[in-house]
């Protein structure tokens, strides 16, 4: 066999064997992208496109304010989704969905309240029935821009100042807490009792229905409820459904609600 013959196989081989080498990769490309890209792709659009689904009320997202936009899903044990969808914009429309989101409860308590927006929707919220209870700091409540006065003109809004001699330096909400839920029928039992027509009455409280399972959440973190911390602060609000750390916040907020009403 002459050089040139030698030549011609080896370069024949050579091309064989990288030939293969791309058929391999390209396998394993189509074949295992489909395990491996598609999760990644879905958190992605879970995250940041439907932006959350409340449907079922299965919640653990995290709101971060934040000057950078970053679009990622962080999964946590056992199978959960921690969501992080960080843009002024966006945080702003979650959030206000997720308080728009109660259908019979909303407890607030929060040091400082001087969003026009959120403050309009907790009116809507009331106007739809939604029982709301806030709870503020006694220092704060009033100091302009506080959205507490004009809260306060609303009947079926219930504001209290906090009554401790210490800072209530709290920023959470409960929306729907079972606790909630059970007081507002108590109160709209008491009200039919005594044929009192109040905001709790018959004609002004709808049942809740049979068939729907209102599963509570509660939102906690350094936000205040302020278009400064909003558009300008780094800040950072958690979201979640969990039972016992539902349970737990529902405490907090009981041992600050100074009771009134009759509802045993």
């Amino acid at each position: 066999m002459d050089w040139k013959s030698a030549k011609l196989i080896l370069a024949s081989t050579a091309t064989v064997f990288i030939a293969s080498q791309v058929v391999k990769k390209m396998c394993n490309y189509f074949f295992n992208s489909k395990k491996w890209t598609e999760p990644e792709v879905a958190s992605e659009d879970t995250s940041c496109s439907e932006v959350l689904n409340l449907k079922n009320r299965e919640i653990n997202d995290v709101i971060l304010f934040s000057d950078e936009v970053v679009r990622h899903t962080i999964r946590v044990p056992p199978n959960r989704d921690i969501t992080i969808c960080e843009s002024r914009e966006l945080n702003c429309f979650k959030l206000i969905k997720y308080i728009k989101s109660a259908r019979e409860t909303l407890d607030v308590c929060m040091y400082l309240i001087t969003s026009t927006e959120i403050a309009e929707q907790i009116i809507r919220l009331g106007q739809k029935h939604v029982l709301v209870r806030i709870v503020v700091d006694s220092d704060m409540a009033y100091t302009a821009p506080s959205q507490i006065k004009r809260l306060k003109e609303f009947s079926f809004i219930q504001v209290q100042t906090s009554k401790k001699s210490i800072l209530m330096h709290h920023k959470f909400c409960i929306v729907d807490g079972p606790k909630a839920i059970k007081r507002k029928y108590l109160l709209k039992a008491h009200a039919e009792k005594l044929n009192v027509p109040t905001e709790f009455s018959k004609d002004s409280v709808k049942q809740t229905p049979k068939n729907r399972n209102t599963k509570g959440f509660v939102m906690s973190g350094s936000l205040n409820w302020s278009t400064q911390a909003m558009v300008s602060n780094h800040e950072s609000v958690i979201v979640t459904s969990h039972p016992n750390i539902l349970s737990k916040f529902e405490k907090e907020f009981e041992s600050l609600w100074v009771e009134n009403e009759p509802v045993r």
